[in-house]
């Protein structure tokens, strides 16, 4: 690869002088331009780290959040289902003894 000095004496005596001190100028200014977008993607990939990080956090609280939630319902659920079956073996227990009771004074 070529150095700035070798390409400039080069293009100068196809471009002239000025012509190639100008161009020359550009393609550095260009390369600069160029660095400096390779540090906004730094930092802008350094932002989105940081934004995934701060999602990721706030998804393990909700997933925490939705695990207790669970854990609470299936708690009353097993309540619940206890206390319905309490409930029909107190209702058949009640037949049956009726039941029973009506057959035996026969």
């Amino acid at each position: 690869m070529p150095t700035v000095l070798e390409l400039y004496e080069k293009l100068k005596p196809k471009l002239g002088e000025e012509e190639a001190k100008a161009l020359i100028e550009f393609v550095e200014a260009s390369v600069e331009r160029r660095a400096a977008t390779k540090e906004d993607l730094q930092r802008t990939e350094m932002a989105f780290k940081e934004n995934l990080q701060r999602t990721e956090m706030a998804l393990r609280e909700e997933i925490h959040r939705l695990d207790q939630k669970i854990e609470a319902t299936k708690t009353d659920l097993i309540k619940w289902n206890f206390g319905f079956w309490i409930g029909n073996v107190a209702v058949l227990s009640g037949i049956m003894f009726t039941i029973l009771r009506a057959f035996a004074e026969k």
